[in-house]
């Protein structure tokens, strides 16, 4: 066929309609198609040139995946070695490069480029971006410095002493080794659209097993005699700017428990969603990551952190008092803090703090600058 340069008027307003089903692949939280996806396996295996796996474990969570293969390897030739070597490379890889360059070859590079900006990156948005990524930090950071909170004291003693000096090796070399199922809907969404909308079937079919993952399970780890596959995320929460993100609970989470916590796209302890009241000024401003700080200082408030602090009053005069609270390798916490003129039921006045730029030196231009105005106009109006 003569090679395609330009896509049609036609083709082009499918390009919602891509993006529309794989997002919807790459978030679902339905329990995955078990049979489906095994013969998916089976499949990708014969396309990518490998014999089907002898055995096809199902695990709870792309942690648990990880946690599963890195034991079994560390027990020896007894059961190691039944697992063969890593095929990643053959059934995946090596299958998308192949795929890559047949595409390629029969499209144009305006053609490539625009599938690619409507297609793939509006689906990874939503997918590779935001969930896949958190999945994938997470399950290394599980197996960090704060497994024991992550991963939780039962689970991580059942790996033994053996294990656990080269678990962590072993995980992270998973996370690598692993197809991403649901989670490869973005890549998969631009392939997809080749084959269906513009045609190109002969071009795409090596990818035919890897799809049918992606719309049926999680993660899966493929070896030569086993392939590890995972269920698909029960909760997967996203904010309005498509990033992971749960003010009650968890953002992400999978049917063995395991969990991932989220505000606004930042990965935090369980502690700051379900908990903040629990915080501590301490054990906030002792975080040492800037963002999960912020996010702590924001879930316990402002307003909170600079009373039970040793903050410093700046300032003081008929306008209100000025607090400072240093932050460690980041701009102080400044705030005013304001009398309520409306009197309560009780006859008392409330007094409550407002944050305003760090580089407020008055509590009258802070004050002034909340009602975006300059210091002399606020004093002519507050005597009017």
């Amino acid at each position: 066929m003569s090679r395609i340069e330009k896509l049609t008027t036609e083709q082009e307003a499918r390009f919602g309609e891509f993006v529309e089903r794989w997002t919807a692949i790459g978030l679902c939280t339905d329990p995955a198609d078990r049979p489906r996806a095994e013969d998916a396996i089976r499949e990708a295996y014969r396309l990518g040139g490998r014999d089907a796996p002898e055995r096809i474990v199902w695990c709870g969570s792309p942690l648990g995946q990880a946690l599963t293969r890195a034991i079994v390897q560390q027990h020896g030739d007894s059961v190691g070695a039944s697992v063969g070597d890593s095929v990643g490379a053959s059934v995946g890889a090596s299958v998308w490069a192949s795929v890559g360059d047949s595409v390629w070859d029969s499209v144009g590079a305006s053609v490539w480029d625009s599938v690619g900006a409507s297609v793939g990156a509006s689906v990874g948005a939503s997918v590779w971006d935001s969930v896949r990524a958190s999945v994938w930090d997470s399950v290394w950071a599980s197996v960090g410095d704060s497994v024991g909170a992550s991963v939780g004291a039962s689970v991580w003693a059942s790996v033994g002493d053996s294990v656990g000096a080269s678990v962590g090796a072993s995980v992270w070399a998973s996370v690598w080794d692993s197809g991403y199922g649901q989670h490869d809907a973005d890549w998969l969404a631009f392939y997809a659209f080749f084959r269906e909308a513009v045609e190109l079937g002969k071009q795409t079919d090596r990818l035919l097993g890897l799809s049918e993952i992606a719309e049926s399970a999680g993660w899966w780890l493929p070896h030569e005699r086993i392939c590890w596959v995972t269920e698909r995320h029960n909760i997967c929460s996203l904010d309005d700017l498509q990033r992971v993100h749960s003010e009650t609970g968890p953002a992400v989470a999978y049917p063995d428990g395991w969990s991932i916590y989220a505000w606004h796209g930042t990965r935090v302890p369980a502690q700051v969603i379900e908990r903040p009241d629990s915080l501590t000024p301490p054990q906030i401003l002792g975080e040492e990551n800037a963002e999960v700080r912020r996010v702590m200082m924001e879930r316990f408030s402002f307003d909170r952190l600079v009373r039970e602090s040793n903050a410093e009053r700046l300032q003081q005069d008929d306008y209100g008092i000025l607090w400072r609270l240093p932050v460690p390798d980041d701009e102080p916490l400044v705030m005013v803090e304001l009398e309520n003129a409306t009197v309560e039921p009780d006859g008392s006045t409330r007094r409550y703090l407002l944050r305003v730029p760090p580089d407020m030196d008055s509590a009258l231009n802070a004050v002034a600058w909340t009602f975006d105005m300059k210091p002399n106009e606020y004093v002519l109006a507050a005597a009017s």
